[in-house]
């Protein structure tokens, strides 16, 4: 699996001082107030001073991420901030609720409603279109957006160097401001496309990142890396707070006492655990828990879903005396987490996403498995959906590996609703599983990949800004839909690389 490097230099240098200077201009012309960029206030760009007037008294260090950020850009929906998400606190909007970063990633809740923004576009100042393509499918994901807005809200403000990534798309969505004007209608030119250099910056702190060269990527690998290292940022927020607490001495009238060694909850999911459950006709299945991180985070709330991959064995003639009560073998089941599903749509059976969930559940014969005996017998295997996330992403594999030909594209269209229903065909037979059983799912997202090659091409993405407004993205150009249609649609020049569903 190829990783990235991002080299730019002087390239984004030039474009953010551009940029930055060209805000400058128009902030002056439309009044005469003060404001100080979060640029200014990271020193990045610390000669693109706006000019205040008279000295004023020194300012109050800023309390949160909405004091540190105001500038008036989305400061009409600071009171509308109780929809664009949703911590459980019975505060102010825009009051400063919790003490820290921690507090508030715990009493996260996913939020579904968010007031539409004015669309912007990003620069491509050198194949970073599979970089947009997923920054734009992020910021048009309700759920996602509503978590960032929620943290720069609600949280004490600190640039804590161990969450990079988290405070570059704080500061990311903080460039685009909120409108609810269809944008077919706007009276008003957007505002100029940017680079996102913060959030650039950020990607070369991690060091799966440092093989990024500035040419032409994955969008797929990207955005895994980019959303598993927020999780993995608040993972280490949530636990180190933890272990903190567990560790703390004890000043009570028992402080001779050692502190409580007990593990936590999160670290026993970290390591996986099993179990014995009854199934079906009271036959055992034993179940393990194979963790992904030691910590729930608002990023699993949000993508993270699981299946369950059961393994039958037949019974072995001779082995009644191995297992207890009927002498029949147990079920083992491997409960996996995900926060995304890889589709395999190379069978010629596959057309449409259900019938690629129909090859994905469908079971599997495993030979030349061993016994408990020694001997060798078939086995079956089997994956299905135990719990369903919030947000559906699924990832087509439109790139395979012939032995003569190298890596491939797969071309064909596969078809795709606008509303998906889970069937519950899908789902294992668990009291879990049976709570999300008939989802549904509305399509939010699109992102394309144009090109016949895997090494190379272009990738656009089409995005749902409001209830039936469809935006197209490509860098710097946005264009208006006509209808759902033009996304459902089989195109000649592009093919659907990665969908986005929200639950309804």
């Amino acid at each position: 699996m190829s990783l990235f490097y991002i080299s730019f230099g002087p390239c984004i240098e030039f474009w953010a001082s551009y940029y930055i200077e060209r805000r400058r201009r128009k902030a002056e012309k439309r009044s005469k107030r003060t404001q100080t960029s979060v640029s200014q206030y990271l020193g990045s760009q610390s000669q693109a001073k706006l000019e205040s007037g008279p000295a004023a008294a020194p300012k109050p260090k800023a309390s949160s991420w909405a004091a540190l950020l105001k500038s008036g850009r989305n400061s009409s929906a600071a009171s509308s901030s109780a929809t664009n998400g949703n911590i459980n606190n019975d505060s102010t909007p825009g009051q400063n609720k919790f003490k820290s970063l921690h507090e508030a990633l715990e009493n996260w809740s996913v939020a579904f409603s968010s007031t539409p923004l004015q669309p912007r576009g990003l620069v491509n100042n050198g194949n970073m279109c599979f970089m947009n393509v997923v920054l734009q499918a992020l910021l048009y994901c309700a759920p996602f957006y509503n978590m960032l807005w929620s943290v720069k809200e609600s949280v004490a403000f600190s640039f804590n160097t161990t969450t990079p990534l988290l405070e570059a798309l704080i500061q990311f969505v903080h460039e685009f401001r909120h409108d609810k004007t269809p944008l077919a209608q706007l009276e008003t030119e957007l505002d100029e496309p940017f680079v996102p250099e913060n959030v650039y910056e950020a990607l070369r702190k991690k060091n799966v990142f440092q093989t990024l060269r500035g040419q032409q990527e994955d969008a797929h690998e990207f955005m895994s890396y980019l959303v598993d290292g927020i999780h993995e940022e608040m993972a280490s927020v949530i636990l180190s707070q933890h272990h903190t607490q567990a560790t703390k001495p004890n000043t009570g009238p028992c402080s001779n006492q050692p502190p409580a060694t007990q593990p936590l909850a999160s670290d026993k999911d970290a390591g996986g655990s099993d179990w014995l459950e009854v199934g079906p006709k009271n036959k055992g299945i034993l179940v393990r828990d194979t963790g992904q991180s030691a910590a729930k985070t608002p990023i699993t709330r949000i993508f993270g879903g699981a299946l369950r991959s059961t393994l039958s064995v037949p019974q072995a003639v001779g082995s009644e005396h191995i297992y207890a009560q009927g002498g029949k073998p147990p079920q083992s089941s491997n409960r996996e987490p995900f926060r995304e599903l890889s589709l395999d749509i190379s069978s010629s059976t596959v057309d449409t996403i259900e019938e690629a969930l129909d090859e994905l559940v469908a079971p599997e014969t495993i030979e030349g498995y061993m016994n408990l005996l020694g001997q060798p017998v078939n086995v079956t295997k089997q994956s299905l959906f135990e719990k369903a996330p919030p947000v559906l992403v699924f990832y087509l594999k439109r790139f395979v590996f012939c032995h003569n030909d190298g890596v491939q594209k797969v071309h064909k269209f596969i078809e795709y609703p606008q509303v998906l229903t889970l069937s519950p065909k899908w789902f294992a037979r668990s009291a879990e599983a049976a709570k999300h059983k008939n989802a549904r799912y509305r399509l939010c997202s699109v992102i394309y990949h144009h090109g016949s090659h895997a090494s190379g091409g272009h990738y656009t993405c089409d995005l749902l800004r409001s209830a039936n407004e469809w935006l197209r993205f490509d860098d710097v150009d946005i264009g208006c839909l006509s209808s759902v249609d033009d996304v459902l649609v089989e195109k000649n020049d592009r093919t659907a690389y990665i969908l986005f569903y929200t639950i309804c």
